[in-house]
């Protein structure tokens, strides 16, 4: 009998909670979560030089990575973050599309998208840039989940206990 798995992506621009609260859900429901992987990929290369193959290979070890962990997990995966982010960065960035990108996305649907929204406030680490307004980044990733027919909710990760006690309940 196969198992069943419910994918639920938490999307936002820089520093709004995502991977903390991955790890929150992961940790409640006993699971594993993906973590976002161009923070892994750039543990050992400096962002600044940050080239659009980057960004493609990235969006091919994330997909993978969703992948192996989906065929791993229990009842539910948390992802961190998913291709609308390398979208988007591919986009402003160097102002071009990457077709594995382009290919992938409409294909990667979701149980449940979390937005974040960006009520916490930015906190710099060695692989945050904040080069972009943060309120572009949300109003973004909104439009592209619009135009890919995905339904998504808004969250404030602000209120980690309470966001957590409503998602869930969902």
């Amino acid at each position: 009998m196969e198992k069943t798995i419910k994918k639920i992506v938490v999307i936002g621009a820089e520093s709004t909670g995502k991977s903390t609260l991955c790890l929150k859900l992961a940790k409640h429901f006993n699971t594993t979560w993906v973590k976002e992987y161009a923070r892994i990929y750039f543990e050992n290369k400096p962002i600044n030089t940050c080239t659009i193959f980057d960004i493609e290979e990235i969006a091919k070890q994330h997909v993978l990575n969703e992948s192996i962990l989906q065929a791993n997990t229990n009842k539910f995966l948390f992802i961190d973050t998913n291709l609308i982010t390398l979208k988007i960065w591919a986009e402003l960035e160097f102002n071009t599309k990457i077709n594995f990108i382009e290919e992938q996305l409409p294909n990667h649907k979701y149980d449940l998208v979390l937005l974040t929204k960006n009520t916490i406030p930015w906190q710099k680490d060695k692989l945050r840039e904040n080069k972009f307004d943060r309120d572009l980044i949300f109003n973004l990733n909104k439009k592209h989940l619009i135009n890919l027919n995905q339904k998504f909710i808004e969250i404030d990760a602000l209120n980690f206990d309470e966001v957590l006690k409503n998602i869930i309940s969902i």
